[in-house]
């Protein structure tokens, strides 16, 4: 197994928000861009059971808001029960609150096989602010919900609300549903091996220093996640509904060809949170994994070619990438690992194995010999 002098810094930041969760996994020939799959009828239906469309009016979804401002504890800042933070008008029927609709991220971040699902409020009126639009800045009173489910049984849901104006006012907190699965329950100190699963429901501490690694927090929402014709919300819906202050010309579409840019694309999902110029480990580690919106032109422009392939990590260790050979990448490496120098390096512990297949057959399709691109500092600049 490799060592590096970066294993400490790896340590000090948890991968992504998505706990080990391993029960079903993807088969080697598995869809990497997980999701695609049509979900059920009542997950993007409004109160009233219709499909998924305009969104609630405003009376209506102010009203929505009510439960959850009137259940938080003052001394908490989140209610003690799902039931209680809007995202159910009926949690026996799944019947969502008005103006909480369903979305999907178009590339997923692994958790050991578990299945996921996510719903997305915006207060009525309000506008994203996407002055910069690799990472947004939520209006006060946004929520999203992320679900677990694990071996056909749901562990937990995880809510993250915006609760003021500041960048960094985000309240998260998770919830582990009951073994009758009549409501969940909210969890602070988190859980190990929750409701008899290998599933580790995390405390609140993790959940900042995850999300708390990016200026836009949330992690599966933003330009380049949404730009996708899956179901539920889709950045052309923000951008038609007007919710989006600088809407861009249209979606984002990662460069190359298929393997390039589902490569491109996993990375981005299950390294870029830690690994962007507003993380705490870029002034250590110098590698950009999260892609910019404006370094989409061709493949050599993207972040990650840029800072990793042919870049050397510090001291006498392999290249992070080395065209045409991932048994020499350090990258390739440590996310087929788990223990000691895994990558990421918390919140898994089961190897991805349809993610590092296609990692390796990207690294195999690079031309050897490649410059690599520029310097590793002068990446995204912009951030």
């Amino acid at each position: 197994m490799r060592r590096t002098a970066w294993a400490t810094l790896f340590w000090l930041a948890a991968c992504s928000s998505d706990q080990h969760a391993g029960v079903t996994t993807p088969a080697p020939d598995a869809n990497v861009e997980a999701g695609h799959g049509v979900p059920d009828a009542s997950l993007d239906a409004s109160a009233d059971g219709s499909r998924e469309g305009p969104e609630a009016s405003p009376e209506a979804a102010a009203e929505a808001a009510v439960p959850l401002e009137a259940s938080v504890d003052a001394g908490l800042g989140y209610p003690t029960l799902l039931s209680e933070t809007g995202l159910f008008t009926d949690i026996a029927k799944e019947t969502l609150g008005a103006g909480i609709r369903f979305y999907q991220p178009k590339y997923t971040l692994w958790s050991d096989g578990a299945t996921k699902r996510r719903w997305l409020y915006l207060p009525p009126g309000a506008h994203i602010d996407t002055s910069d639009m690799d990472f947004w800045t939520y209006p006060v009173g946004t929520r999203v919900w992320k679900e677990f489910t694990v071996g056909g049984k749901r562990v937990e849901t995880r809510l993250l609300r915006k609760a003021g104006p500041d960048l960094d006012d985000w309240i998260m907190i998770a919830y582990q549903w009951k073994d009758d699965q009549s409501d969940a329950v909210a969890v602070p100190d988190g859980v190990v091996d929750a409701s008899g699963t290998p599933h580790d429901i995390p405390d609140q501490r993790t959940c900042h220093i995850c999300h708390d690694n990016t200026k836009g927090h949330l992690l599966g929402v933003g330009a380049i996640q949404l730009s996708h014709q899956l179901e539920g919300v889709k950045l052309t819906d923000l951008m038609s509904e007007g919710r989006l202050s600088n809407p861009p010309a249209g979606p984002f579409t990662l460069p190359g060809n298929a393997v390039d840019s589902a490569a491109v694309g996993y990375l981005h999902a299950n390294c870029g949170d830690c690994h962007n110029r507003s993380s705490p480990l870029y002034p250590g580690i110098s590698m950009q994994l999260f892609e910019l919106t404006g370094q989409l032109a061709t493949l050599q422009d993207t972040t990650v070619y840029q800072t990793a392939v042919d870049q050397p990590y510090p001291g006498n260790i392999p290249d992070r990438i080395v065209p045409g050979d991932p048994d020499s990448s350090e990258i390739y490496v440590r996310i087929g690992l788990r223990g000691s120098g895994q990558m990421p390096p918390v919140c898994t512990e089961l190897v991805d194995p349809t993610g590092v297949a296609l990692i390796g057959k990207w690294i195999r399709s690079l031309s050897p010999g490649s410059d690599g691109g520029s310097d590793a500092g002068d990446a995204g600049a912009k951030q």
